[in-house]
C-alpha cells in the first residue's frame, strides 16, 4: 500500500508533500498541492486499495471537482478542501440519497455552534448555504455492488477563512465573513469528518430515516417558499415541497403543474442577481 501510494503521489501530485496522521478512527493525509481529493482516493481505490476511514486534505487543488463537472475554486490555505472514503456496504442501493442528507445535516449541525445564528440551510441537494450565499459545496461518487452500496466518497468545499473572492462566483461567503473570526482548519477538519463519518454509520440502522427525512426537511433551503426558478428554459415561481425516494426535487408552479427535478434539470435563481435572472446550479 505504501508503494503504490508513494507511486501515485509522484505521478499525480508531483512530489507534493503531505502529512499523515490517525484520529477519530480515520486516517488522515493533508497535501499541500494536489489535483483533486475525491480523484485521489477514487483512482487508489480503481487499483484495489481499501481507502474507507481514509481522509485527504490538500491546501490547494489544481482541477478541484464540484458537481456535474462544475469546478471549485478557493485561495491556499484558507478553506477546507477534503474528502472522506466510507464503507457504505451496508445500504442497499435505492437508499443513497440517505448519504447526501446525513452529509448535509451533520454539517449543518456542526457548523451551527460556530455560527450561532440563524441563517444556515441545505440548498438542494447538499450545498450548505448561509441566508442566500454559498458557504459550501459537494461531490459524492458512490459504488454499487448489485442491489448495494459499497464505499461513498465524500468530497467537500468549506469556506473557512477567505475573505475575497473571484467575480465569477455569483454567491460565495465564508465562516470569516459570517463570524468575523479566523478558525482553526485542522480543528475543524477533524471536528467535521467526526460527525460526517457518525451521521453515515448511523444509516446502517433504517429507523433513523424518518427522522433524517425531517431534519433534512427542516434545513431545506426555500422549503415551502415561493421563488423563481430556471426550469425548462424558462425563470417560473415556482413552491419546493418535498424530495422523493431517489433525491429528485418535488415542485409546483403557480398554475398547479407539478415538476419532479433531477440535478441540473432546474436550477436556483439567485435574489441578488440582476432581474432575478442568474441561476446557480
Amino acid at each position: 500500500m505504501k508503494t503504490i501510494f508513494k507511486k501515485k503521489c509522484l505521478f499525480l501530485f508531483f512530489q507534493c508533500k503531505y502529512n499523515h496522521s490517525m484520529q477519530n478512527g480515520l486516517t488522515y493525509f493533508h497535501f499541500d498541492e494536489i489535483n483533486s481529493t475525491n480523484s485521489y482516493l477514487y483512482d487508489k481505490m480503481s487499483v484495489g486499495e481499501d481507502v474507507a476511514d481514509t481522509v485527504v486534505s490538500a491546501s490547494y487543488q489544481t482541477a478541484g471537482r464540484g458537481m456535474d463537472k462544475n469546478s471549485w475554486e478557493s485561495a491556499e490555505g484558507q478553506n477546507l478542501l477534503f474528502s472522506i472514503a466510507l464503507n457504505v456496504s451496508y445500504l442497499e442501493a435505492k437508499n443513497q440519497f440517505k448519504i447526501s442528507q446525513a452529509v448535509a445535516v451533520a454539517i449543518v449541525d456542526t457548523l451551527q455552534s460556530i455560527v450561532n445564528r440563524p441563517g444556515l440551510s441545505v440548498k438542494w441537494p447538499n450545498d450548505i448555504y448561509f441566508g442566500d450565499k454559498k458557504l459550501c459545496g459537494m461531490l459524492i461518487q458512490n459504488t454499487v455492488e448489485g442491489r448495494m452500496m459499497g464505499v461513498s466518497i465524500i468530497g467537500i468545499g468549506l469556506n473557512v477563512n477567505q475573505i475575497e473572492f473571484s467575480k465569477r462566483l455569483p454567491n460565495p461567503i465564508s465562516l470569516k465573513m459570517i463570524t468575523g473570526e479566523e478558525l482553526n482548519l485542522q480543528n475543524l477538519l477533524e471536528k467535521l469528518t467526526a460527525n460526517i463519518k457518525n451521521a453515515v454509520e448511523s444509516l446502517e440502522n433504517q429507523s433513523c430515516f424518518e427522522s433524517l427525512d425531517k431534519k433534512y426537511t427542516d434545513k431545506l433551503y426555500r422549503y415551502r417558499q415561493w421563488a423563481d426558478y430556471l426550469y425548462k428554459n424558462e425563470v417560473k415561481s415556482m413552491i419546493i415541497n418535498g424530495f422523493d425516494l431517489f433525491g429528485r426535487l418535488l415542485l409546483t408552479d403557480k398554475s398547479g403543474a407539478e415538476a419532479v427535478c433531477d440535478v441540473k434539470e432546474i436550477q436556483f435563481c439567485l435574489p441578488s442577481s440582476p432581474q432575478d435572472s442568474e441561476a446557480d446550479a
